[in-house]
């Protein structure tokens, strides 16, 4: 938080002005060597918000070459106006979203206790697990992240 403060005095005459600038939050997490069950994961968390309380959140689930592409990707997307401000990325180690085994459901509720966590610890609205479900899109290439979120030529770089 930035406060500014200017004080004048003129004879009697007393003049506070005071410039406040709200919760401005804008950051990067990276964890690339997960595992679970001998299954190997990875996940991103990207947070731009400003001034909102709510901090919309969606979360991505994919393959661990597509996470390594969407980190680069993510940042630069988010130059212009996004309706969510926290993306949460989960890439799974040879993920077949046909074929969602034990090990990766396992892994899928780990990543969403997660993002609970990281909410109640910073005194945001609470979500639920069945609100991440909701909230949540597999994806099989980095392009189809447009889909969810506005990119300017459809494509990210």
């Amino acid at each position: 938080m930035k406060i500014q403060v200017r004080l004048f005095f003129t004879g009697c005459l007393f003049l506070l002005q005071a410039t406040v600038l709200g919760q401005n939050v804008k950051l990067e997490i990276g964890d690339f060597a997960r595992e679970l069950d001998g299954k190997n994961y990875s996940t991103f968390q990207f947070v731009n918000s400003s001034y909102s309380r709510s901090r919309a959140t969606i979360v991505f689930i994919t393959s661990k070459p597509i996470l390594l592409e969407l980190t680069q990707s993510i940042p630069k997307l988010f130059k212009v106006k996004q309706e969510y401000t926290d993306v949460w990325v989960l890439g799974i180690a040879d993920f077949d979203p046909q074929k969602i085994g034990v090990t990766d459901q396992k892994i899928i509720t780990t990543f969403f206790q997660k993002i609970i966590k990281y909410r109640n610890d910073n005194d945001l609205p609470a979500y639920s697990m069945e609100r991440l479900e909701e909230a949540r899109y597999i994806i099989n290439s980095k392009e189809e992240i447009c889909k969810y979120i506005a990119c300017r030529s459809r494509q990210p770089n």
